[in-house]
């Protein structure tokens, strides 16, 4: 080696003075030196995980991923991944973000292991690939027994990886019974258990999140924290930017920026009742005791998409999950875990920037951002659902479908559609024309309706919203799963047919979502 860089050396001095050299020995030489420099180099880079890894055992930092880069590395692992800290800066890019630091976005949704999920899971990551959402999206699965999780694992791996290789799947414990006042299971689950101690589970174990443990604090906790449903479509990045002037809030707190001690959501339609109905489970002394009425309207009844940091988020995941069991007791209903997250928050004095502009649903809601495109025409409103990724006019955040929407015998139902939608047989949904707006001022709900073919009235509010929303839904699933089949069927297998009509299907899921 030591006579490969005399070699080089003298090759250079030859070359300077403009003298001529015999090349295959330098050439044997510098291949040799190339390969002690890579070998070196890769030394240093063993030696640094081991730092890193001890680096993180000594502080009591936790993480399986810095053990991972350690005992398994990976020749092929995306740039984006997490390869160590808990903490990584990553601006890596495949959907036009370059200059984005994605570790800041950390969005996440709950949902089970059941096929009924497993569609909604994938619109909700292609939407986001779609809006070219920054940052990481996670799904994070709970209930799972050891079969479906090993099969939601294989499948992520197979259709939605590929996508983008900052969307993950984090995989949780079972969540949803129902225990008694000793901790003993009473036979009774709850669904919705899952989002809170999920949410909890992946805070602390999740890739690229963890918990200090001598400290208790979430390490990422700068991280800008986003809650979706899994019935949510994206129809624009979200964000902690709430600077335009499009957006429309109760209660205007003057703040237009999610940071510490300042979390956003969604204002959902039930104001004060959390506060009547599960007040009596919350201490003595707690300062949700104290709020008036209208403090707990204007600043608590949020929803998903719920944001913020990720320190307040686990500050107000660990009082989340401490409540919602006993709210659930004295309240065994639908609503309870949203009802035990307003008291966590108001308990933790952690008012709400309630948004008015992030979702839409409810077609008959004035508190939604229905608002912001109720200025279409009834001849755009079908056709603007179509092509809602075209728009440059303000958009809400998200279109949260679990209503049912019917123009005509024009219908979308979430229940209704077939579990394997996403296969190369099934056909794609039947859309509506461009002007159904126009052509019926009315709805006709699908069997087992009574009386059969009622035409209920739809005065142009509803025409449109409905129109919109049916076309907005139906198109997005069929490009969704237009995607899915090209990157899966064999040439010529996929069923590209837009004839399926959820108006002719009967209801096809009874549980497991809202």
């Amino acid at each position: 080696f030591d006579r490969c860089l005399l070699t080089m050396v003298k090759k250079v001095g030859q070359r300077r003075r403009g003298e001529r050299s015999s090349d295959g020995a330098a050439c044997r030489c510098h291949s040799l030196v190339i390969i002690f420099s890579l070998l070196g180099l890769a030394m240093l880079i063993g030696f640094s995980g081991l730092f890193a890894l001890s680096r993180n055992l000594a502080s009591g930092v936790l993480t399986a991923a810095a053990a991972r880069a350690v005992v398994s590395p990976q020749a092929d692992v995306p740039a984006s991944a997490d390869t160590g800290d808990a903490v990584v800066t990553d601006k890596s890019d495949n959907d036009g973000n370059a200059d984005v630091d994605h570790s800041k976005y950390q969005m996440t949704f709950s949902t089970d292991c059941g096929d009924y999920q497993r569609w909604q899971s994938y619109l909700v990551f292609y939407s986001a690939m779609m809006v070219g959402q920054p940052g990481y999206v996670t799904r994070i699965a709970s209930s799972c027994t050891d079969e479906e999780a090993e099969a939601e694992q294989q499948w992520f791996d197979k259709h939605v990886k590929p996508m983008n290789s900052r969307f993950r799947l984090h995989l949780t414990p079972h969540f949803s019974n129902v225990k008694d006042e000793n901790g003993e299971e009473t036979g009774k689950s709850y669904d919705f258990f899952n989002k809170p101690f999920g949410m909890q589970h992946w805070l602390e174990h999740g890739e690229g999140m963890g918990v200090d443990l001598a400290t208790g604090k979430v390490l990422n906790e700068d991280a800008i924290v986003i809650l979706l449903d899994p019935d949510h479509i994206l129809l624009r990045p979200l964000t902690e930017d709430f600077s335009d002037p499009a957006h429309l809030f109760r209660a205007d707190m003057g703040n237009r920026k999610v940071t510490h001690g300042h979390p956003f959501a969604q204002e959902y339609g039930y104001g004060g009742d959390w506060k009547r109905k599960a007040i009596e489970v919350s201490e003595e002394n707690s300062p949700a005791r104290k709020i008036s009425q209208k403090e707990a309207a204007d600043y608590y009844p949020a929803g998903p998409p719920y944001l913020a940091t990720g320190r307040d988020f686990y500050t107000l995941v660990k009082k989340w999950t401490e409540y919602v069991p006993k709210v659930h007791k004295v309240y065994p209903h639908l609503l309870a875990e949203m009802y035990a997250y307003s008291l966590a928050a108001a308990d933790l004095e952690l008012p709400h920037q309630m948004v008015r502009s992030l979702m839409m649903s409810d077609t008959g809601n004035q508190r939604e951002g229905w608002n912001i495109i109720d200025d279409l025409s009834l001849e755009e409103a079908c056709q603007f659902g179509f092509d809602i990724r075209k728009t440059d006019r303000a958009l809400p955040g998200v279109l949260h479908y679990c209503q049912r929407y019917m123009i005509g015998k024009h219908f979308f139902g979430k229940r209704r559609l077939p579990k394997d939608f996403l296969t190369c047989e099934k056909p794609l949904l039947y859309e509506a024309p461009p002007d159904v707006g126009t052509k019926y001022d009315y709805k006709i709900p699908p069997p087992p309706h009574k009386p059969a073919g009622e035409k209920k009235p739809l005065n142009q509010m509803q025409q449109r919203r409905e129109s919109l929303a049916v076309c907005l839904v139906t198109r997005t699933l069929n490009d969704a799963a237009t995607f899915w089949k090209q990157n899966a069927c064999e040439e010529g297998k996929a069923n590209l047919k837009k004839s399926l009509n959820l108006w002719n299907v009967e209801d096809m899921h009874t549980s497991s979502g809202r």
